[in-house]
């Protein structure tokens, strides 16, 4: 899995030489020394080039890239640092420069049972923020860096439990140490596909989320629909990078 760490990017950005061509226009207000780091998913219809789109539904056109970038299949997650190059242009929101990326790990919601409650695990974890936006439920955390094993997480509906009929859907986070870790952390990313649970697509309130925090112990976090239709910030995604999970 592709890592790098945002502040690295940000100084490189600041050593990459101006491009010499019609995209040099200054005219549009925007500028080839600014970029914008967010998070992005590929879409890749059948028989087109591939474009991403933002969590608030604004699509970019990679007009120009300094990474090598089509390889990336539909739908996968990146974390982007994107230089705008306009305003909306033949049915996109903005043409841009792909400066560089990280592929975010990207999973479904699971059932937890009785038979594969051990493979899931319920470590102790570390989350320093979660939120909706688009479709996903996004999860930053840190992470004990593994030494061999890919830790694992999860969000899964546990079957084995009864929830309140409270007008929010009932999920937990879980993770899976493996019983390897070095002892250095690291601070990494998930995304969970809601799917017909997303924010746009039921009637309920949100989501409740139970966690087991290394700080608090058992913990419940709600996510109000009505209160946080958001996407994450630049500045809240300074520090993020890829950690040895799955």
């Amino acid at each position: 899995m592709k890592k790098f760490n945002l502040y690295l990017l940000l100084i490189v950005l600041m050593f990459i030489p101006t491009l010499q061509s019609c995209l040099d226009d200054d005219d549009n207000g925007y500028s080839l020394d600014n970029a914008s780091i967010t998070i992005a998913t590929v879409k890749k219809d059948a028989g087109s080039a591939l474009y991403f789109i933002l969590d608030n539904g604004k699509t970019l056109w990679p007009a120009a890239t300094l990474v090598p970038y089509q390889g990336l299949e539909n739908g996968t997650r990146i974390v982007g640092s994107f230089t705008y190059l306009s305003d909306k242009q033949n049915g996109f929101d903005h043409y841009v420069r792909l400066n560089d990326y990280s592929t975010i790990l990207t999973k479904d919601i699971i059932n937890l049972t009785t038979a594969n409650k051990d493979s899931i695990g319920d470590d102790p974890v570390r989350i320093t923020d979660m939120w909706v936006s688009g479709d996903y439920l996004n999860v930053e955390f840190n992470m004990n860096i593994p030494s061999v094993q890919k830790h694992r997480v999860n969000l899964v509906k546990n079957t084995t439990q009864e929830y309140p009929n409270d007008g929010y859907i009932h999920l937990e986070y879980r993770y899976n140490d493996m019983n390897d870790v070095t002892g250095y952390m690291a601070h990494s990313i998930v995304s969970f596909r809601l799917g017909d649970l997303g924010v746009d697509k039921t009637d309920k309130n949100g989501l409740k989320i139970r966690i087991n925090s290394a700080v608090n112990g058992e913990k419940i976090i709600t996510i109000d629909y009505n209160a946080f239709r958001y996407t994450k910030s630049t500045e809240m995604m300074q520090n993020s990078v890829q950690g040895k999970v799955n």
